[in-house]
Formats: C-alpha cells, structure tokens, sequence
C-alpha cells in the first residue's frame, strides 16, 4: 500500500451489534453474522483461530493487560477498542466484555458484545491510545498505564466517568474501577 492510500473503516449501524466467544485460552468459539460481515467471512472458518488476530497494532497493550485481569476475575469490563479486519481494513467498537462460567462455577469463555463508536467517542480515544502506544514502544506496559492514570487525573475523572461523558453510557465504568484501584493502587 503506498502513502497516499487510505485504509479503509468498516462502520455498522448503531442496531448492529457484533457478538464473539471465546474460550478461556483466547479461541473463538461463536460469532454472529454482523462479526462475519465486518470481517468480510462466510461460514465457521474463524473458529478456533486465536481473538488476538483481530488486534489493531494502534490499540495500547495496557488495555487489553486490564480487559484480561478483570475478567479472569470473573467480572465484566466494558472498553473502547479498535480492531482490524482480515482484509486490512479497521472498525472501532464500544465493547462489553462478560465471563461465562458452568454449574461449578468455573469460568468456561467468554462473550464479547460491541456496538460502533460513535465519532466524538473515536475522535477523543484514538489519541490518547496514540500516546499509550508510542509509550509502550518506548517504554514499558506500566508507563502507558501510569500516562493513562495522569491523564484521568488531569482530567479530574475516573475512567468510567470518562467513558460516561463520552458514551452518556452508565453501564461503563468497570476498567476505572481496576485501573484506579488493583494496577496504580489509589483508593
């Protein structure tokens, strides 16, 4: 692809929800059909393929290091993210996480729900994740977290009221919780 050329985003309408499951090493399991037509798919051929294909390399580490502790606690976690096709192209998705468990109450998979961002949501995330990135390039996974914690800070909000000024979605607050509490130790 040459400079000049501009990948492409795939957009769904706000009534298009992409549904995923994986199990507990990462794998799909499921998926709905709206995932099959961001991806550009037919049929079952993603299953059993690895989650992390999907990983845009604009996306901070950091996040999915808080999307993963939070739910190997068994909790549910919400975050904005951007992931890639398989042809090159990219969507950015406000996602809910969920851990599924069985009658023992062992965690069995996991369900991954996303919805589009909206532009204001994409246009405030996409730098601060540019930042995030660039830091772990340079850097390490607690700088970017750390960067992250300073930002809220500045901001005078938690993560969740962030994405809540954001999203007006009360329903998204459980990564400022860990990230306040269990990584940078604040109360």
């Amino acid at each position: 692809m040459s400079r000049n050329e501009k990948i492409e985003q795939v957009r769904c309408s706000t009534q298009e929800i992409i549904i995923a499951r994986t199990d507990t090493k990462g794998k799909i399991i499921y998926y709905n059909p709206t995932f099959s037509k961001v991806h550009g798919i037919e049929g079952a051929e993603l299953i059993h393929e690895s989650e992390e294909l999907f990983r845009h390399p604009d996306m901070p580490q950091a996040i999915f290091q808080i999307v993963s502790s939070i739910l190997e606690q068994g909790l549910s976690i919400q975050a904005v993210v951007k992931n890639k096709t398989l042809d090159g192209k990219y969507y950015w998705s406000l996602v809910s996480w969920e851990a599924q468990r069985d009658m023992d109450d062992n965690i069995i998979s996991f369900v991954m729900r996303g919805k589009q961002a909206p532009d204001k949501v994409i246009n405030t995330m996409e730098p601060l994740y540019k930042i995030m990135t660039n830091i772990e390039e340079e850097h390490d996974l607690e700088s970017s977290l750390a960067f992250l914690h300073a930002h809220l800070d500045e901001e005078g909000v938690t993560y969740s009221q962030y994405m809540n000024k954001l999203t007006k979605n009360r329903e998204f607050r459980c990564l400022c919780d860990f990230v306040t509490h269990s990584i940078l130790g604040k109360n």
